[in-house]
């Protein structure tokens, strides 16, 4: 295989996989998990005080206060409050790759200075 046929290849194999809706595997550094749950960790305090059963008065639930249907829209079933913490954080590090902090905007003043 020459070196212009080695090229194409590396090309056309991630088009290929996004043409059917798939996804090529990209490295990320080692620090980006952690950093991630530095910030949801900081979040679930604010949001629920650590409490995965909570549920405030509008009908979020679970230690990141999940509407049901965001819940849902991340694979959830049931209800947040209603899974274990282990799946609330599953669910949750989903919607922080997915929307970054923005679902927890309205509690930022509680958070932000709490992630270093």
């Amino acid at each position: 295989m020459g070196i212009r046929t080695r090229t194409r290849a590396m090309i056309a194999v991630p088009a290929v996989v996004a043409a059917i809706g798939g996804s090529v595997a990209v490295s990320q550094p080692a620090n980006a998990a952690p950093a991630a749950d530095r910030v949801l960790s900081a979040i679930a305090q604010c949001e629920s005080g650590g409490d995965p059963r909570v549920v405030n008065e509008i009908g979020a639930g679970g230690l990141f206060q999940f509407l049901p249907p965001t819940w849902r829209g991340v694979g959830g079933s049931g209800l947040p409050q209603q899974a274990s913490p282990e799946e609330q954080w599953k669910r949750a590090r989903i919607l922080y790759s997915q929307q970054g902090t923005g679902p927890w905007y309205a509690s930022k003043h509680c958070w932000s200075g709490k992630i270093g």
